[in-house]
């Protein structure tokens, strides 16, 4: 039986030089999403090894959640800013729940 929940990675390449502060604005962007979002049930960045990208790991209690965080002030304060310092467009990468028995080895 499929699931309603949305899962999405997205892929962030920062300009060279702007990989610090693209993080910091990821990182109060997750604070807000953990503060206002009930329905956003994972969330979280982190930058790649060789400091390319910031990669974020999101997943949504449904398609309705998923289209409400595009929305909020902060996701759109967050794009206001952080739209300017990317090289390139985000890859957003979105799919349906999560395959049997993968989720059983989080941890969280």
């Amino acid at each position: 039986m499929a699931s309603a929940e949305v899962n999405v990675t997205v892929f962030a390449y920062p300009q060279p030089d702007k990989i610090d502060e693209v993080a910091a604005l990821w990182s109060e962007l997750s604070r807000q999403v953990q503060a206002n979002e009930p329905d956003t049930l994972f969330y979280y960045a982190y930058v790649n090894r060789d400091r390319t990208a910031v990669i974020v790991v999101e997943r949504y209690r449904n398609q309705e959640a998923y289209e409400k965080h595009g929305q909020t002030p902060w996701f759109q304060t967050f794009m206001a800013k952080a739209g300017g310092l990317m090289a390139k467009p985000l890859d957003i990468q979105r799919g349906s729940g999560q395959l049997p028995e993968s989720s059983k080895i989080s941890r969280l």
